[in-house]
This record gives structure tokens, sequence and C-alpha cells, in this order.
């Protein structure tokens, strides 16, 4: 049983193996053209921000949702 399993580790691991090597050759795309140069750090411009003190507003709480809540908190104790 040992030696069945050897070899059909072998087998399988030589399969494996193998696709790689009669794979041939494999056309690759060409290299893409270099990215344009970044300007340079004296360039004019305005740069916009969020300022960091500015936080998304909370969305208002629905009235179905507290209730529905509510319902399963007191559901949930009684088991």
């Amino acid at each position: 049983m040992r030696r069945l399993r050897q070899l059909s580790m072998t087998v399988f691991l030589t399969l494996t193996l193998g696709t790689y090597a009669f794979a041939g050759i494999i056309d690759t795309p060409p290299t893409p053209a270099p990215p344009p140069e970044p300007p340079s750090a004296s360039a004019t411009g305005t740069i916009s921000t969020v300022p960091s003190y500015a936080q998304p507003e909370a969305p208002a709480t629905d009235l179905v949702v507290d209730i529905a809540l509510d319902l399963m908190q007191s559901v949930l104790s009684l088991l």
C-alpha cells in the first residue's frame, strides 16, 4: 500500500511539474510607456482638501428600527 501511495504521488508530481516544461514559448504583452515626469515642486496651482475637523454626519435613527431592536433585545433576554 505504501508503494502505491509513493508511486501515485510521484506520478502526480511529475505530471504537475511536467506541464511547465512542455508549456513552450509564452508571448508577453509589450512593456508600457514610462509614466510622465511629475510636475516640479515649484509648480503653481491649488490643492483642495477636506478639513480634518469635518466629520460625516451620523444617519438619523428610524423609529421602526429602534422598536425592532428593543423587541429583539427583550426576546433574546427571555432565552
